[in-house]
């Protein structure tokens, strides 16, 4: 995003009053980690590893089904594939970081006096065992997650959540890491910035048509209304 498009985005749109986080690959940084988790998994079923980021950049899509069937996943053996992953991928999960700015992220937005929520596709009884490892469980107004590991849209239960809430769409911006958050902003009515640096490459967030940042402060600036040099 330009210079002169970031100054008409910020003056286009007001301040809002609620911040919808995506958790992987937004607030944690665990895509490494997540390419580390399938090179150990996917062997066990004949399916091929990933030389690195790269290869998984070009890979990666929601629903999650459809990278694995990139990979080689079939309808016989998706299930048990799915599986084995997450229990991989929880088994080391206490090793698995927040970006170094996201505690200065969400401070920004506490600040600004904005609510606070985590809308993600994962599992919401596993999210909430990651977010209070993490140690901020308690900086959210809630934790909106699936019933399924299957990572499916969480377009649903972010409905659900703004028909409950006193905050209208336009009042509501969703930060992400996907051209799947973006599709999710969209549906809900919110604005939307995508930070590059998670499960999709920052040449595919561009085709969203949304503020593509480098960083959650660069994102906060931007939403925030502060000038920033960051991109």
């Amino acid at each position: 995003m330009t210079g002169r498009e970031t100054e008409n985005w910020t003056a286009a749109n007001r301040i809002p009053t609620l911040i919808l986080w995506d958790w992987n690959g937004t607030l944690l940084d665990d895509v490494r980690y997540a390419i580390g988790v399938r090179n150990r998994v996917f062997p066990r079923f004949g399916l091929p590893t990933l030389e690195g980021l790269e290869e998984y950049h070009a890979q990666f899509t929601f629903p999650v089904r459809q990278y694995y069937e990139r990979a080689g996943v079939t309808d016989a053996n998706f299930v048990q594939v799915a599986n084995a992953w997450m229990d991989e991928y929880v088994r080391g999960f206490p090793t698995v970081p927040l970006f170094p700015d996201a505690l200065p992220a969400l401070a920004r937005f506490d600040a600004a006096g904005c609510v606070q929520a985590v809308l993600s596709a994962s599992h919401v009884e596993m999210l909430r065992d990651q977010l209070a490892h993490a140690g901020i469980l308690g900086r959210f107004d809630e934790v909106l997650g699936l019933t399924h590991i299957y990572a499916t849209s969480k377009e649903a239960v972010g409905r659900d959540y703004l028909a409950r809430r006193a905050h209208g769409s336009h009042a509501c911006v969703l930060l992400g890491d996907t051209l799947h958050d973006a599709e999710v902003a969209a549906a809900l009515g919110c604005r939307c910035v995508l930070v590059a640096r998670g499960h999709q490459s920052r040449e595919t967030l561009e085709t969203a048509g949304v503020p593509v940042c480098g960083s959650l402060l660069a994102a906060a600036d931007l939403v925030l209304g502060r000038k920033t040099d960051k991109v």
